[in-house]
């Protein structure tokens, strides 16, 4: 497949994304009050989830070192290989997409 079209098609998944985000109903400045009572809570758990995730990495990453001299893949490459090996799974990404899309229009539509 061209490159063209890998940019084309993924092009129109990141407007269909923006579009999404776009038609959501978010508060613009700062809205305390749609912040739950549990806030600091929540802030807490994020805060030692992303602690146990660092270290989980660094201890199974730490001592590797990134290879400089591998193989170059070119952009047809990457697309080729999307497009065979991981269609099933891009197609699925597309589909969750779009519903994303269309509930944002239902929920931003006024009745």
């Amino acid at each position: 497949m061209a490159t063209t079209q890998v940019l084309v098609y993924i092009g129109a998944v990141m407007v269909l994304f923006l579009f999404g985000i776009m038609l959501t109903k978010a508060p613009l400045g700062n809205a305390m009050e749609m912040t739950g009572a549990q806030w600091p809570i929540a802030a807490a758990v994020s805060v030692l989830l992303g602690g146990v995730t660092v270290c989980s990495l660094m201890a199974h990453f730490g001592s590797d070192r990134l290879v400089t001299d591998g193989p170059i893949f070119r952009t047809a490459d990457v697309s080729d290989e999307v497009f065979s090996t991981y269609i099933i799974p891009f197609e699925a990404i597309s589909v969750l997409l779009l519903a994303a899309l269309i509930g944002a229009i239902v929920l931003a539509r006024k009745d």
